[in-house]
């Protein structure tokens, strides 16, 4: 069950990615065919968005908090699974 929130996630992780690509590569409209999934995504985003000014535009570190807190997450279900697998308690004091 862990492995697979575990595989989630990372494909969560890749999905944000590629959006981050696609909006240096793509600025303008994308193609209907990934529209949907391009529209979940910036929703999930938007609660992370944090906009620094630079220069007349901004930089946008939403994706980036967001893909750290993936990562923070999947090394904690890492941890929960590997103590659990070799019979450790799960939380230490």
């Amino acid at each position: 069950m862990l492995r697979l929130l575990i595989e989630l996630l990372r494909v969560v992780q890749i999905v944000v990615f590629i959006r981050v690509i696609l909006t240096w590569v793509m600025p303008g409209r994308l193609p209907p065919a990934i529209k949907p999934v391009t529209d979940r995504i910036d929703m999930v985003l938007r609660r992370f968005q944090v906009l620094i000014p630079m220069g007349p535009g901004y930089i946008d570190l939403g994706p980036m908090l967001f893909l750290l807190l993936i990562e923070v997450i999947m090394r904690v279900l890492y941890a929960m699974m590997w103590r659990g697998m070799l019979g450790a308690p799960m939380f230490l004091p």
